[in-house]
């Protein structure tokens, strides 16, 4: 019950033992009756009085938990007239002004936080306190694959990681955090590519040795196969070709890309794939759809980039096997399977590192060549081995 019920109880009953006063003094004491009857009617003005000053000041300070209650912070109580009163009246009108700026503050800070984030590189995932994800930005959800996902659930807190992709080039450096939400840790994860940095930083430390060794091998070569013949001279010019292929890694040239249709450009380089695969004796077969799949290209090295891929599988296969090309639309996308040995997953992580090579005599410039390319066409690739139906498949996505 409300303060104002007990205070109506209380003045009905003072006001029904006036009455009943009166009505036992009319007769016997008419002089007494005329003082109780004007008592009555002054309780009546002070009842009324102390109503105004009290229990309706109180009704407005009730409204006004209400309203913060109801997290309305735009709404000012009214002056009610006593001085007591009003001054909590304007020290709680004070306070609401400055929470709903402090409100305004953190809105307008969790906005630009909110934008920040859904436009950062860095992926950024957000998990309850039992681990699940809840949350991720644009960039998580790009980066997240099931091989992602597998280190940050193993991820100790607090931790920091780097991890390379299985069959993939993509290097990340994944951290564990947390940030305190209602008293307890909530944790997240940041997960920032290093593809592109360590890349670069790879290509500027292999082009400068192999430039300066192909620059002194070639000069010395020179010099001595104008004196020497024979079969000396033949291994010399033998070692200058070799060094020479790794010059010409580090001298791919910026694509000219103009828009082809896929399936067409797989196409035109049919006889040349069909013809590595015959001197090896492997099958090969296309599967390409009558869709058209319009993608940037620059033709030549895309070739180049398909040679490299059917001659490593071939190589894979050995004297017995086959492979298939095949381009679907949505996504714009080309698979080159092969039934060979399959790649292990301990190699798997080092497939797309520089001079990183399993065969004996292997310089480990494919792999390296065909990265260069696709990453320089703003693709997106993988060479992996499903363990269910043992096919190793290069996988290429080109953007939208």
């Amino acid at each position: 019950m409300k303060l104002k019920h007990y205070f109506l109880l209380l003045a009905v009953g003072i006001v029904l033992m006036a009455v009943v006063t009166l009505f036992a003094t009319f007769r016997s004491h008419p002089t007494l009756f005329y003082v109780t009857e004007g008592f009555v009617v002054a309780l009546l003005i002070y009842l009324w009085h102390f109503y105004r000053k009290t229990i309706r000041p109180y009704d407005t300070l009730i409204g006004g938990i209400e309203l913060v209650r109801d997290l309305d912070l735009t709404t000012r109580l009214a002056p009610s007239g006593q001085h007591e009163t009003d001054i909590i009246v304007r020290t709680f009108n004070n306070l609401l002004t400055r929470i709903r700026s402090e409100h305004l503050k953190l809105e307008e800070q969790y906005t630009f936080l909110n934008l920040l984030i859904e436009a950062s590189p860095m992926g950024v995932i957000q998990c309850d306190l039992d681990g699940n994800i809840t949350t991720m930005n644009p960039a998580a959800r790009e980066m997240l694959s099931p091989s992602v996902e597998e280190v940050i659930r193993a991820l100790p807190l607090g931790e920091t990681t780097t991890v390379r992709l299985p069959g993939e080039p993509q290097l990340f450096r994944i951290s564990h955090l947390s940030f305190p939400d209602h008293g307890f840790q909530h944790p997240f994860f940041l997960i920032e590519s290093l593809t592109s940095e360590v890349r670069l930083a790879e290509k500027a430390a292999y082009e400068r040795v192999i430039r300066m060794i192909a620059h002194e091998v070639n000069n010395s070569v020179a010099g001595i196969i104008s004196r020497l013949g024979g079969e000396a001279v033949e291994r010399l010019t033998a070692l200058s070709a070799f060094v020479t292929r790794f010059a010409e890694v580090v001298k791919i040239p910026q694509p000219q890309l103009q828009l082809c249709d896929l399936s067409e450009e797989v196409e035109a380089c049919r006889p040349f794939l069909e013809n590595l695969c015959t001197q090896a004796n492997v099958q090969i077969r296309f599967s390409l759809t009558d869709q058209a799949i319009p993608v940037h290209l620059d033709t030549v090295l895309f070739q180049q980039v398909l040679i490299n891929i059917v001659k490593n599988a071939v190589e894979s296969i050995g004297k017995k096997g086959g492979l298939v090309a095949i381009t679907s639309s949505v996504p714009s996308r080309l698979v080159i399977a092969d039934n060979g040995h399959g790649i292990p997953s301990a190699v798997a992580t080092h497939l797309f590192t520089p001079f990183f090579s399993t065969k004996p005599q292997g310089q480990g410039l494919g792999l390296l060549l065909i990265r260069d390319i696709l990453t320089a066409h703003h693709c997106t690739f993988s060479l992996l081995t499903d363990p269910n139906d043992h096919l190793t498949r290069f996988t290429i996505q080109f953007p939208k």
